[in-house]
């Protein structure tokens, strides 16, 4: 078998590995496995934010180090990021110590940085490496852009059920939900409904409907304690966001 024989086979595993996590939440560390085993290097997946989103040794290699330190989430220093936000396209062999070679692969999702791949090892990478490195990144971009599109679809699912749930409340308890949430101070705790009633002015029956709806709609998790009160969890964390908009 030839070379580019081996290349393509070794693509071929990568997309495998995307049509596997095709149902499930991208899994970085798999990814950053699978790329270290077909380049034969150290790899670290380094996300927008310098989060390392997944990282893999290779087996029988020196630890990479870089400044006197092994590469980890120690070293993800705000210079060694500004460093890494520097290479606009792929920089390879950059000698960061004598026995640590790097290749530093950025990602890009249209214009915007979705983050870097780090690929280190003691001796040069060859031309199916560096191919494979790039194929890997590009898969890498992929399931990045999955993620946060399916993070963006969860946050927006959840400010809709905020929404949906404060669209049925009257007036007058949506009022009685802003008054439980001041005394509250918190995503959890206890409020008595006839003081809350008291000190507002409202009617207890206000109060026990807005936190049954509230309840019904999967937004909060309301139990009555008896003399004790209500218990009173927030199970969604854009009600109050939604309410502060409400003035």
């Amino acid at each position: 078998m030839n070379e580019l024989e081996v290349l393509l086979g070794k693509t071929r595993l990568l997309n495998q590995l995307v049509q596997r996590q095709s149902d499930n939440p991208p899994d970085f560390e798999e990814l950053s496995s699978s790329l270290s085993r077909l380049t034969e290097s150290h790899v670290c997946i380094i996300g927008e934010k310098g989060e390392i989103l997944g990282s893999c040794n290779y087996p029988g290699l020196s630890q990479p180090m870089i400044g006197g330190r092994q590469l980890s989430e120690t070293i993800l220093t705000e210079e060694y990021l500004e460093w890494l936000a520097s290479f606009f396209e792929t920089g390879v062999g950059c000698r960061v110590a004598p026995e640590t070679l790097l290749t530093v692969i950025p990602i890009y999702g249209g214009p915007l940085r979705l983050g870097t791949v780090v690929l280190a090892k003691p001796e040069e990478f060859s031309t199916s490496a560096i191919i494979l490195a790039e194929v890997g990144a590009t898969v890498i971009g992929l399931q990045i852009l999955r993620f946060l599109s399916e993070q963006a679809e969860k946050i927006n699912r959840k400010k809709d059920a905020v929404a949906q749930a404060l669209a049925v409340l009257s007036y007058s308890e949506i009022e009685a939900v802003k008054y439980i949430f001041k005394e509250l101070e918190g995503d959890e705790g206890f409020v008595v409904a006839i003081r809350l009633a008291d000190k507002y002015m409202l009617t207890r029956s206000v109060i026990v409907n807005a936190l049954r709806k509230l309840e019904s709609a999967g937004v909060i998790q309301a139990r009555s304690l008896g003399m004790k009160g209500t218990y009173i969890k927030v199970l969604n964390e854009y009600l109050h966001e939604q309410l502060a908009k409400m003035g």
